[in-house]
Order: structure tokens, then sequence, then C-alpha cells
């Protein structure tokens, strides 16, 4: 193994909240203040060994390689949003489905989810995903070896947590519908420039979770210290947000 440190908050997102000089102020919720000394997207909001699995008896890193494959096309559109990509080019095709497969993965990703994704992935009814994922041209809810790993095997289980997850349970098909039901939004001139969007362990701050995957809850994400995602089921074109929320956002996060 070569990584320990792994980031369930990746840091291709957390870049876009880093000073020139590439620091990060950081709030310990735990200790209910602010680290003394700033931080970079490397030092922050990983846990020590969490993609670390045990395959045939040997403890690997390979989980957390794999994200890599993931976050290299990610890693492009966040450069781009941090350099102040137009509300029409993010709200495209392209920009969506980027969009939709980030916080489908992130979704899963989070700790916060740790007490309650071992007995869902256990209890969860395979078949009703039909042919979205296939092997050999097997649905995966008739594969026997997958359905026993699922029961016996936590390594397969946080495998199958990471990277099987996100594709079954969000539709990350891009709709007509959802190019008038997100919006980005910039740091209001009123707020003088400064760039106040803040984002934390949990990016995503959303309404009804039962209604996350099929991107029906209105929900809210920081893309950056000055632009944030907004997403609602019903056209929202018009929604405006006042100076005064980005304190408010900074107090819920």
């Amino acid at each position: 193994m070569s990584s320990i440190n792994h980031h369930y908050v990746p840091q291709l997102y957390l870049r876009g909240f880093a000073t020139e000089l590439g620091r990060i102020q950081v709030f310990d919720k735990k200790l209910n203040s602010f680290k003394k000394d700033k931080q970079t997207p490397r030092t922050v909001l990983f846990e020590k060994h969490r993609n670390t699995i045990n395959l045939n008896g040997v403890r690997t890193d390979a989980l957390e390689k794999a994200y890599g494959t993931i976050e290299a096309p990610l890693g492009q559109f966040f450069n781009l949003v941090r350099r102040g990509i137009s509300a029409d080019e993010l709200i495209s095709e392209e920009g969506i489905y980027l969009l939709k497969v980030f916080i489908a993965f992130q979704f899963w990703r989070m700790p916060v989810l740790d007490p309650i994704a071992e007995s869902y992935i256990k209890n969860l009814d395979l078949t009703k995903f039909e042919n979205r994922i296939t092997f050999n041209g097997v649905n995966l809810g008739e594969v026997e070896e997958i359905k026993s790993a699922i029961q016996t095997d936590s390594g397969f289980r946080h495998y199958f947590r990471s990277f099987m997850l996100p594709l079954l349970t969000f539709d990350l098909r891009v709709h007509d519908s959802d190019y008038e039901s997100w919006k980005v939004h910039h740091v209001s001139p009123e707020d003088g420039g400064w760039n106040n969007f803040l984002t934390g362990d949990n990016p995503l701050i959303f309404e009804e979770t039962s209604e996350m995957f099929a991107f029906k809850s209105k929900f809210i994400m920081p893309l950056s210290n000055n632009q944030l995602i907004t997403f609602s089921p019903t056209i929202n074109q018009t929604m405006d947000l006042e100076p005064l929320f980005t304190t408010y956002l900074a107090m819920a996060t």
C-alpha cells in the first residue's frame, strides 16, 4: 500500500475554497473553534485508511486508487469552475451530467452515512435495478457471487458502496427539465467581492434524502468560495439569493 490519508471530500473540490496561496481556514466542529494554522486541501477532510480493505486476506488501498479514475474528468471540470466557467457552460448537458456524477459519488462517500450504509446495502433488492449493471450479460441482481459477497464480505460492501451504489441509486441522465431546475449563484456584489461561500464534511444541503436519488429534492451545493449551485424540481429561474443568505448558509454549514 502506498496511501494512508484517504479523503472523503476530494481535493479537486476543496481547491475551490482555498486562497491564492492554496490555504484553507478550517473550523473544527468538535472543538467549536477555528484551527490555529490554515490548512491545505491535502490536510483536511480525510481519514487514515478509510478506503483500505482486505482482499483475499491482504490489506490493499486499491479502492483509493480506483477513485482516481472517477476524479480525473471531475478534476478537469472543477478546474474550469475555479477559473470562472460561465453559467451557460455549466448548465449544459455535459456540465449537468458531471455535477450529477460528482453528487452521486460524494453522497455515498460521506462518513455521515457510515451508520446506515452497510445495513442499507445488505437489505437492498438488486433485482429492481434490472440491467443497469450487468456481468457477462447477466443482471447484477441475478449474480449469486455478488449477492453472497454483499452478505459476507465487508471489503466488497465498501467497494459496492463506493462505486456501484452511486450508479445504481442515482438517476444520472440529463432531462429537458434539468435546464430549468439548476441555477448557478455568485457572490453578491453587495458583499464587496468577498469569497464567502463555505463547504464542509457534508458539501450537500438537501431537503429530502429519499428524493435525492431521482434529483427531485431541493438542494444547495457550494461549487467554490464564490459560486454555488441550487436545484429545485420546479422551475426556479427567478430565484435570487440576498446577500444575507450567505451568512445563513455559513451558519448551516
